[in-house]
């Protein structure tokens, strides 16, 4: 275990000067696109500051460095994505940052994104998907965009995503994050977002403008199964600003997926030096307009099911 730790810190310090290196080699200011010919990387998607990975064998997302820290990797690494069929634990599947790829996909890669697309079947499921990474435009935000069409019967989908920020580490102030989950007004309404920040003010704010949309910060570590997915969405966790090493999960749909009905989910990541500042990314990626949660087609949002779990609210953080 010893030599392969490190092996992957060798390997992610290697990815980090080539990030770095490259990083020099053009503007700043605009989005940019380097395919990789690293092991497991499709693309690089970079604005100078905020640098994303992407696994080419299975789509997860294989670093993030911001602030000079790599945000998901030290420790045990956890950047991962995944599906269930409603409640049924035998229909789970997760993509991780690791290599581990239940959920076969196809990754390609463009001007300023990355697609991940594939077909979910657990339990007779039958929904196709495609997972689009792309930076918004002048900010530190991570955009991930996922798009579903249903090609069988109706279906319970539950989507999620599961990270531990451990970004302190590599300032020497350790593993552990102050860990929230909150509301946050933004030019095209309210989004419900889970916060990590280091003790030195390193955050990463991620959430979304869908109605209804599960967070959790603080525990659990992560979401590994189909047990620890059904306590998420039925017990989401809100750690207060409890400093804890533990995750921060965004479950980005849990709804009835009708015959031949389509529907997307849009969540951001926003990045800053400070809580404020990843605030501001994160509000001013959201100025404009609401993404749309659900086509016409047959769509029903999910609603009564996580009524009676959902967190409250809290005022917007002034720091």
């Amino acid at each position: 275990m010893a030599t392969m730790k490190k092996l992957a810190m060798a390997t992610n310090k290697a990815a980090s000067i080539f990030r770095n290196t490259a990083g020099c080699l053009w503007a700043t200011s605009a989005i940019l696109l380097v395919l990789g010919t690293a092991s497991a990387q499709a693309a690089t998607l970079t604005n100078g500051s905020l640098n994303v990975t992407i696994r080419d064998d299975n789509g997860a997302i294989d670093a993030i460095r911001f602030g000079g820290s790599d945000f998901y990797n030290p420790g045990t690494p956890v950047s991962d994505f995944g599906f269930q069929n409603g409640t049924d634990t035998s229909t789970f599947v997760v993509n991780t940052t690791t290599g581990v790829t239940q959920q076969p996909v196809s990754v390609t890669s463009g001007s300023g994104f990355v697609a991940v697309t594939g077909t979910y079947t657990g339990g007779g499921a039958n929904v196709d998907f495609t997972r689009t990474y792309s930076l918004v435009d002048g900010l530190d935000v991570l955009r991930t965009t996922t798009n579903f069409v249903n090609k069988g019967s109706d279906v319970m989908l539950r989507y999620f995503d599961t990270f531990d920020p451990d970004q302190g580490i590599d300032q020497g102030r350790g593993f552990g994050t102050f860990n929230d989950v909150l509301t946050l007004s933004t030019g095209a309404g309210l989004a419900k977002v889970g916060q990590a920040t280091d003790t030195g003010g390193l955050t990463v704010v991620l959430g979304s403008l869908i109605p209804n949309v599960t967070i959790a910060s603080g525990d659990p570590f992560q979401i590994g199964d189909g047990f620890t997915l059904n306590n998420f969405f039925s017990s989401p966790f809100d750690g207060n600003g409890s400093f804890v090493d533990n995750g921060t999960h965004i479950g980005g749909i849990q709804m009835l997926l009708s015959a031949g009905g389509s529907s997307n989910f849009v969540f951001d990541q926003g990045y800053g030096t400070s809580i404020a500042q990843a605030q501001e990314q994160f509000i001013r990626a959201n100025s404009a307009s609401v993404p749309e949660p659900a086509s016409t087609l047959g769509v029903l949002a999910f609603g009564a099911l996580g009524a009676g779990s959902m967190l409250k609210r809290k005022q917007q953080q002034k720091a």
